[in-house]
């Protein structure tokens, strides 16, 4: 018990010698930052002359301050002189912007100092303000504020600057350089460098959180507004006038970069060379870090993947200069996609590479991407691209890959375009210029050098503009600069198609500016063609049964097509084993070498047409054999008139036909322009129940003219003024042989001259004179007359004459072979035919451009 509180007693003992202890140490530190606070508080006036009368001897600057405190608690122990709402103006003559401005400015040194009298400045710290360093037009600056050294000898009490710490806390800075529009600002949320500034020779730890507000070089504008960490060493040498430094680590966004190099900021030797480097960096980090004009190029794009870059700064950065710039760079693992549309590109690789000698001239940068693969739908696109002079691109690219063609639809949104799909296989080379991205022209790719092959299969595409949808099921081309080549093609349209090959020369050119001229030379089959699908279709007013068409050719295209169908169809026209060499020329049309089976027969021929205004003039040299008359009076509607129908008409015909006429642009003929001559030669013929035949009986009695059958009729008939012309034309029919010429123009009116024998309508066991019968007769010598029957009036409403005047025969006969010398003079001006007739008054006739078209190919 004793021996307890014996130890308690200790115990207590020293918990009073450690209380006395800490109190004396307390009492001390107290004492001592009392009399140090005296000390300042005794010297501040002497204090404050002292540094501000430095300050105005050294600084080429005019200092403003709202006050000034000296303390030794701002930044304990160190003493503080502090400047409240200080600015200084540019130290330049008119001092009239200023240098820096703050909410405070601290100057400060060590407590034994004060005492000794020597003030050495050693930290200095800033709050709330702002530094802005600048470079005029002229080459002067505005941060040159430190005057000269005159004096070498120093008073007993001084005030030195031996800087080794210097602090910043929300201050905003930059450099500005108006030679060469250069920008760099920064905010500093906190920034520290501590080192032996006071040195020739010195390293400088540095620390800084701030953000990055403009860097501004060439023209563009990098990392606007990043937030960005900054740790490293370097060493500073004054008298050589160099920055140097191994490691420092800059990490902007998320990126972190690690540089090394030198700088030498000698005025004689502006020099930089600079290392930084990046590994397995976030893509899209990365391009938040690019110019704008880079950036832009990813519009609209959502991407991902890691990035490693390699880049080397080095030259000279003044005089209008900047320094060359080496990047490399490694891409992995990448993804680009436009979401509005579901496309995307993965597995992207690539090397990428940017080069410059001088970084502020953008018409010497070079970029390229080399070894490019990545991966759309499954299918892979490979390539290299390179980029010469960001001012006006010079594009060298090479691509090849497999595409879905629903995914360039949705890729490009084309508006126009209502379906697309299929597969497109390219292998393409193209080297040009192109001048904005986001708005390409036709000059980018007309001016440009290309090459390269594509195939597209089990593809089917409609525009706005089609009707049907057109299918392919291959085609496979070369093409090479402004021309296309075809090699292989298998398409349809509708129910048509079209299989062969092709050229296209100048199709750039044609399908971008306009009035230059494609040339074209096709070898093409179809096994069906509908030509009603190939035209804008009419509306259809009259609720018929057929497709009306707007006739349209090309404009500035010239071609020589060898075409050849199987079938060939236009509303109820068919034909088959079609072929003809087709050129095309300015507004006109030219067939040769024409040939079809239609109609029960065949088609020989050529023919052209021209547009002229809204009209389109036609003409046609053909050779009809073993045609159906009934048939083509059925395709055809009669042809117009509603009189002699396919009811009335039977047999086969050949004709040697020569027409010209003009249609409307829906292919309606203009009655008063034909002109035509054709020898017609019909077999096996009838005509059945035609109206101004059958009321003959009225006049010959006895005979039923309502079934007229004959093995042959051969006749040359001529067109023109709107009216058909039929020379004398023998009949041998089953009712009775006659002999007929007349005319019969297109508003029916008709005027026709009968000749029959009397023979052949004498009524058996009729012992009768034939004119007292018949009126006017002339006796062929062989006891036959010949009986003259007039036909006028109209179709509807003949009217039948008897003639009776010997005048009458004569007339008849002169009027024929005027009318034969009209059409001899019409067919001779029209086609060249009786050259070698005297009797053709010869007049000269105007030059007439050559029908065929001359095909010029550029080499």
């Amino acid at each position: 018990m004793e021996q307890q509180t014996t130890t308690e007693k200790k115990k207590r003992k020293w918990y009073w010698i450690a209380l006395r202890i800490f109190l004396w140490m307390l009492g001390s530190v107290v004492f001592l930052i009392l009399l140090a606070w005296l000390l300042v508080f005794v010297f501040q006036n002497r204090i404050e002359q002292k540094v501000i009368g430095q300050i105005n001897a050294e600084l080429n600057s005019e200092i403003k301050v709202k006050d000034v405190d000296v303390t030794l608690f701002h930044h304990f122990p160190m003493v503080s002189v502090v400047f409240n709402d200080v600015s200084a103006s540019d130290a330049t003559p008119q001092k009239t912007g200023n240098l820096f401005a703050a909410r405070w400015v601290s100057l400060e040194f060590n407590l034994m100092d004060v005492i000794t009298g020597d003030y050495t400045i050693r930290q200095i710290g800033m709050d709330r303000g702002t530094v802005w360093l600048r470079v005029f037009e002229d080459g002067t600056d505005n941060y040159h504020i430190l005057k000269p050294t005159t004096d070498t000898t120093a008073s007993s009490e001084s005030t030195a600057f031996h800087l080794e710490r210097i602090y910043l806390s929300d201050v905003s800075g930059g450099y500005f350089d108006e030679r060469y529009d250069q920008q760099y600002s920064f905010f500093f949320h906190q920034a520290k460098a501590s080192g032996s500034f006071y040195e020739d020779d010195f390293n400088v730890k540095l620390s800084a959180a701030l953000r990055v507000d403009t860097i501004h070089v060439s023209g563009m504008d990098f990392i606007p507004g990043m937030d960005a960490l900054l740790n490293g060493v370097i060493d500073v040498n004054t008298s050589t006038e160099n920055v140097s430094f191994s490691s420092v680590e800059i990490q902007v966004a998320d990126v972190v970069l690690l540089a090394a190099g030198k700088v030498n900021y000698d005025k004689a030797h502006e020099t930089v060379d600079i290392t930084v480097n990046s590994d397995n960096t976030d893509l899209i980090e990365f391009m938040s870090l690019m110019p704008q004009e880079v950036q832009k190029f990813s519009d609209g794009l959502e991407h991902r993947g890691t990035i490693s870059i390699e880049s080397h700064i080095k030259g000279k950065y003044s005089d209008g200069k900047m320094p060359a710039v080496d990047v490399s760079l490694q891409m992995e693992d990448g993804y680009i996609e436009r979401a509005e549309n579901d496309i995307a590109l993965s597995n992207i690789r690539f090397n990428g590479k940017f080069s410059t000698p001088d970084f502020a001239v953008q018409e010497k940068y070079f970029i390229s991407l080399k070894n490019f693969s990545a991966t759309l739908d499954g299918k892979t696109i490979s390539g290299s691209v390179q980029i010469k002079n960001l001012k006006e691109p010079q594009i060298k690219l090479l691509v090849k890959g497999d595409m879905s063609l629903e995914k360039i639809q949705k890729w490009g949104q084309f508006e126009s375009v209502k379906e697309c799909a299929g597969n497109i296989q390219f292998d393409v080379q193209y080297e040009g210029i192109i001048s904005d991205f986001s708005n390409l022209e036709a000059k980018d790719f007309i001016d440009s050098k290309s090459q390269g092959t594509l195939l597209i299969e089990d593809a089917k595409l409609q525009t706005e503009g089609m009707s049907k949808v057109a299918s392919v099921k291959k085609l496979d081309a070369i093409f090479s600069n402004r021309d296309l080549e075809i090699v292989e093609m298998n398409v349809a349209y509708g129910t048509s198609d079209f299989t062969g090959n092709a050229i296209l020369k100048d199709i750039l050119p044609f399908l971008f500016i306009a009035d230059n001229e494609l040339k074209l030379s096709a070898d093409l089959h179809s096994k069906n063609i509908d030509i009603t699908e190939l035209f804008p279709e009419e509306e259809n007013t009259q609720k018929t049964e057929e497709t009306e068409i707007t006739f349209v050719l090309p404009k500035n295209v010239r071609a020589v097509v060898d075409y050849s169908a199987e079938r060939l169809s236009y509303n109820k026209f068919g034909a088959s084993n079609v072929k003809a060499r087709v050129h095309v020329g300015e507004n006109k049309v030219l067939a040769e070498d024409v040939s079809l089976n239609t109609l029960g027969g065949s088609i020989r021929g050529n023919g052209s047409c021209e547009m002229k205004n809204k009209d389109v003039k036609v003409s046609l040299d053909a050779e009809l054999k073993n045609l159906d008359v009934r048939e083509a009076f059925i395709v055809f509607n009669n042809f117009g008139q509603k009189d002699l129908t396919y009811d009335n008409l039977r047999g086969r015909a050949d004709v040697s036909l020569q027409m010209k006429a003009s249609f409307s642009e829906t292919l309606e003929v203009d009655p008063a322009s034909i002109v035509a001559g054709a020898d017609i030669e019909i077999k096996d013929g009838q005509l059945v129940g035609y109206a101004p035949i059958n009321d003959l009986e009225k006049i010959i009695k006895g005979r039923d003219f309502s079934d007229i059958q004959f093995e042959k009729m051969t006749s040359t008939i001529s067109i023109s003024d709107k009216t058909i012309r039929i020379p004398k034309t023998e009949i041998r029919s089953n009712v009775m042989n006659l002999k007929v010429t007349g005319s019969h123009t297109f508003d029916n009116n008709i005027d026709y001259h009968l000749e029959v024998k009397f023979s052949d309508v004498k009524k058996k066991g009729a012992n009768g004179r034939p004119e007292d019968e018949y009126g006017y007769v002339v006796d062929d010598g062989v006891g036959d007359p010949t009986i003259f029957i007039l036909i006028t009036g109209t179709v509807e409403n003949p009217q039948y004459k008897q003639l009776d005047k010997k005048a009458m025969q004569e007339k008849v006969k002169q009027d024929l072979k005027t009318e034969k010398q009209n059409l001899k003079k019409i067919l001779n001006e029209e086609f060249g035919l009786f050259k070698k007739d005297t009797t053709l008054k010869k007049v000269e006739p105007e030059p007439k451009e050559n029908t065929k078209f001359q095909i010029e190919w550029e080499e």
